[in-house]
């Protein structure tokens, strides 16, 4: 049986991934003409039509959606196995993750990590954005969010619970603090992310005061900052009192830069995911790096 042209199956492949073949000739480095000419090539070499072609775009037949998955797949399977032919599979993987996250969990737990793994490499790409496999070359992601519908080849790392934090430097010159009204006589640090889609994942001062049934003025006590590590380090220099996870803590509490204010935990509305591509050159590392954060990080979770 005489195989399908390879350079027809990789034009094809792109194209059912983006349903676009302009986005598929940058990906490729070929001209949109040379890429359309391919998929062609394929659909006169099957006899059927692979696209559904109208003012809205390209839309994948079932002829089409059959062929795509097989490519997908063929194609992800020979790239693994040419990169271990030739002794080049690379070990290091790129990771994206929340700032946050990034800075005061991720980065400070890695030498466990390598302690395990010394044949693996792990680069940081710290963004709140949705990063591509292909496109921005990230092996996995780590996302936060509701985890509704989470997709194929991710794994719910866990949730963290929400704490009111604040310097011991801090807490022994304010007002004593016993209950929730007393928080009035202090400075409130507040995470306010840049987008609106992104503040919605972080629970705010605003937010607790409404569920204890108290208002709140922030014009004029808070301290507002982009990111959560940024209101970390103001609270540890004594600031003020941040709203703040607590796995992004776990290092302050237990050093003492940090103490827990009030004694209540708020449950944390979002969770952590570990996303991957469904076939990577890198998947037994990508399996390595994942078993190590789902058993590490649960193990931060379950001791604050």
């Amino acid at each position: 049986m005489k195989t399908p042209p390879l350079n027809a199956v990789k034009a094809f492949e792109a194209v059912s991934r983006h349903l676009s073949v302009t986005k598929a000739a940058v990906e490729l480095c070929v001209t949109q003409g040379a890429a359309s000419q391919q998929i062609k090539n394929l659909e006169n070499y099957v006899n059927c039509p692979l696209f559904i072609r109208d003012a809205k775009g390209l839309t994948l037949t079932d002829a089409g959606q059959r062929l795509a998955g097989v490519a997908q797949k063929a194609l992800g399977e020979l790239a693994a196995v040419a990169e271990e032919i030739i002794g080049t599979q690379r070990t290091t993987l790129s990771i994206s993750a929340p700032p946050s996250f990034a800075v005061k969990w991720l980065i400070p737990n890695l030498n466990k990590f390598y302690e395990q793994h010394v044949d693996l490499n792990v680069v940081i790409d710290a963004s709140c954005e949705v990063r591509s496999f292909r496109s921005d070359g990230i092996d996995a992601s780590i996302r936060f969010g509701k985890g509704e519908n989470p997709p194929p080849n991710s794994t719910v790392l866990g949730r963290s619970d929400i704490i009111i934090v604040g310097s011991p430097a801090y807490i022994n010159k304010s007002p004593a603090i016993n209950h929730y009204a007393d928080l009035y006589d202090h400075k409130l640090i507040s995470y306010e992310s840049k987008t609106e889609d992104h503040r919605k994942l972080h629970k705010s001062w605003r937010g607790v005061f409404s569920e204890l049934g108290l208002s709140l003025d922030l014009s004029k006590t808070a301290l507002i900052f982009t990111e959560g590590h940024m209101a970390l380090t103001a609270a540890i220099h004594g600031q003020g009192l941040a709203l703040i996870e607590s796995i992004l803590v776990e290092h302050e509490l237990r050093s003492g830069q940090l103490e827990k204010v009030l004694g209540t935990r708020f449950p944390g509305d979002n969770c952590y995911t570990f996303l991957k591509p469904e076939y990577s050159q890198k998947m037994q590392a990508l399996d390595k790096f994942e078993a190590w954060l789902t058993r590490s990080l649960a193990g931060s979770l379950r001791s604050l």
